[in-house]
Order: C-alpha cells, then structure tokens, then sequence
C-alpha cells in the first residue's frame, strides 16, 4: 500500500470528533460514577436504562472502527524526514494503544452498564485513567514535535493537513 502524504480530511475530522467526545466523556463521568454507584447500592434499579455517557460511548466506539477501517484501508503519512527511531516505534505503540483503549474503554463501560457487573466497570475504570494519560502523553509530543523538533507534524489534524 503506498503511503499517503497526509491524512484524509475525513481521517482528520474523525480524529477531532473522537477526541472532542473523548473529552466529554472525560469531563462528566462524574455523573456516570454517580448514578453507577446508585445501581450498585439498590437506590435505583440495577437495569440498563438510557444514559448520556453510555450513548456517547457507543458513538465513540462506532467513529473509532470506522476510523480504524480508514486507517487499514488508506493508511497514515510516514514519520518526519529526521525523526529518531524509536520516536517512530515509540509513536507507533502508541497509536495502537489508543485504538486498543478505544475500543476496551467503551466496551468495558457498556458491560458494566447493561449487566451491572463490578468486573468490567473496574476495567472500564483503569482502561479510561490509562487513556487520559495517553491522551496528556500524546499532546505532549505533538506540542514537542512542533517546538522542539520543528517538524509540521502538529498540523497533520489540522484543517487542511499540511
């Protein structure tokens, strides 16, 4: 497959998509905690029901596998002319464990939701914590490559690419 020069403009908008309700997610999961936690103890029915969080979710899984099919089908620009490395491994590894996170944090969240379990809502937990901090690692580095590295990979996901 060659390699495309930048990404796609729907590659591009599903990127900011995901990552916008990513961030939804992420800022109001203390309701989703709340109302968990009042299944749990029996002060509301421990039955699936409608829930924001649980929507959103099921949208975040459904735009990663369409993402992840473009990905597979088009594929990705090459690393920057110069880059280390283990730069390119190291970003490599992480893009699989976004799409690894994406897929088994709302999974894990829906189990909890719609079987009540306490397993997959403790995996649900830890997975979300580790995507956050992937999330915190991976701007870090789009931060780095513009100003340290002063490679145009930061507008990659830009409008327009580069």
């Amino acid at each position: 497959m060659p390699v495309p020069l930048a990404y796609s403009s729907a590659q591009i908008a599903l990127h900011w998509l995901i990552a916008g309700l990513v961030a939804f997610e992420i800022l109001f999961s203390g309701i989703a905690e709340r109302r968990w936690a009042a299944r749990m103890e029996g002060i509301i029915p421990n039955e699936p029901m409608p829930n924001p969080h649980a929507i959103v979710g099921l949208l975040v899984l459904a735009l990663t596998c369409w993402r992840l099919a473009l990905r597979l089908r088009r594929g990705a620009p090459a690393p920057p002319a110069g880059e280390p490395a283990l730069a390119a491994r190291m970003a490599r590894l992480a893009y699989a464990a976004f799409y690894g996170l994406l897929f088994v944090v709302p999974l894990s969240g829906l189990a909890a939701w719609w079987f009540g379990l306490r397993a997959p809502a403790a995996l649900h937990g830890v997975t979300a914590n580790v995507l956050l901090g992937l999330i915190l690692v991976h701007a870090a580095a789009a931060l780095a490559h513009r100003f340290w590295f002063k490679t145009d990979v930061l507008r990659r996901m830009g409008p327009g690419g580069p």
